[in-house]
Order: structure tokens, then sequence, then C-alpha cells
């Protein structure tokens, strides 16, 4: 490696620190002033040109040659970081990412419904089966004219013949035509609209099933502005038990 550009490099390092508060960078940062300063005449994915000298002091195991350099290892690639002499550098604590679908899996387990299916399944000492899904209980067709969804219901009690339905605020209220409810399914209607068809299709079919169906409502409950339950575990569950008492042994 030519000596001559190692130390035009580290020149234009030292300076960098002398003139900047920083206690590390990456070195893609540094591109900048290397190119003014003539190392390099341009810049090319995002520093490539300084790190293909890096690469090549480290196949060479000469990376001390720029002593500011700090390579962070993965198993995969290499992060190049330029540390200011005497400090340390210190990687960001990283945050776990949450998928969308891990996201949802939390807000659900959280949500009124499962609240008020725990407190069921406390008073009936049973567990339902939550998202329960009947074979016969089928959404409208498809854009392919083939294929149904079957519908969920909230938690089906098998040994009880029971479903119970918690009904939120868009179940029970009419949303407003702004609401993204207002857009039209594959059924030509809106959600709104086919949530409420769903809804019924499920009291017509259970009861054809001789399935027993009991609806709570939100409104049933103390809740915010949001029409978020506000959560008395004392309180609710005396509600709830007035509900199902037929059921509980």
């Amino acid at each position: 490696m030519d000596t001559d550009i190692i130390t035009q490099i580290n020149e234009v390092i030292a300076e960098y620190f002398n003139t900047h508060s920083e206690d590390y960078i990456a070195a893609k940062d540094i591109m900048p002033a290397l190119i003014n300063a003539g190392v390099f005449t341009k810049d090319s994915k995002k520093g490539l040109p300084f790190r293909k000298v890096l690469r090549k002091l480290d196949e060479e195991n000469s990376l001390d040659k720029i002593p500011f350099v700090h390579a962070e290892r993965t198993e995969k690639t290499t992060y190049w970081y330029l540390v200011r002499k005497g400090a340390k550098y210190s990687p960001k604590v990283e945050t776990t990412t949450i998928s969308k679908k891990q996201l949802a899996i939390s807000k659900k387990i959280n949500s009124d419904e499962h609240y008020i299916l725990n407190l069921c399944d406390e008073l009936l000492n049973n567990s339902a089966s939550r998202q329960h899904r009947f074979p016969f209980l089928l959404g409208d067709f498809h854009k392919d004219k083939k294929n149904r969804t079957k519908l969920p219901v909230d938690g089906y009690y098998e040994k009880l013949n029971l479903v119970i339905e918690y009904r939120l605020k868009q179940r029970t209220e009419k949303t407003s035509d702004s609401d993204k409810t207002a857009v039209k399914t594959v059924s030509g209607v809106t959600k709104d609209e086919q949530r409420k068809i769903y809804d019924k299709r499920k009291k017509d079919v259970l009861k054809r099933k001789n399935i027993n169906l009991i609806e709570i409502n939100y409104y049933a409950f103390e809740y915010d502005n949001e029409m978020n339950i506000i959560r008395n575990k004392e309180k609710d569950i005396e509600i709830v038990k007035n509900l199902i008492k037929d059921y509980m042994q």
C-alpha cells in the first residue's frame, strides 16, 4: 500500500477530529474531506474507495497504519469507523424491530376482547377457543368466485356449546363516510356494512346449528372517550357474571 496515501489519509482524519466534536464517525463520512484533499477523485457507493484501502490493509494485517480505524465485524460483513485518539468506539444499543405481525398479536392480546374473554374463562372455568372458525360459517365469495373465508368468532366454548362475541364500537355505532370502513369490499358494500352483514350471518348460522350465542357490548362497562373499557376487574367480572350466569356451574 502506498505510504504517501496512508500518510495523507491520517492527516485528513486528524484534521477532521481537530475541527469536529464527534468521538467517532462512520468511515464513509470522511470521504468529502479525503476528496477535497485530493486523496480520491470521487466517491462511489458511500465510501467504497476508502473501504477498498481499509480492506487491503486488513488483508495485510496492517490496519494499525491508520490508528483511527475501528472495525466492527459481523458474520457477513465489516463496518468501518474512525475513532478520535484517546476516545473509545461505543456501538449504539440496537433496538429490537417488532414486525407488523408481532405488533398485531400484541395488540390483540391486550385488547378489550381478550380481557373480556379472560374474565369469561375464569368464570366458566373453561378456556375459549379464540378466533374459532367453524367450517360452516363462511364469508362472501372472493374475487375468484370460488373461495370463501371462514368467519371467526371471538370465543367458542365447545363443552358448553357456547359462542361469545365482544362487540366493539364500530360494530354497534354508525361510522363516518370518511372512515376506512367506508371503502368498498369485493362484495360491493363498505367494510362497516359487511361487518354488520357478517354479524347477522353469525347469529343466523349459529342459531340454525343450535349453538348458543352471547354478545357482550362495550357499553355494558365503564369506558373512556376512545370506547376502551376502564378496567376494574371487580366490577367488570360482576357484569360478565350476570351475562353468562346460565352457563356457569
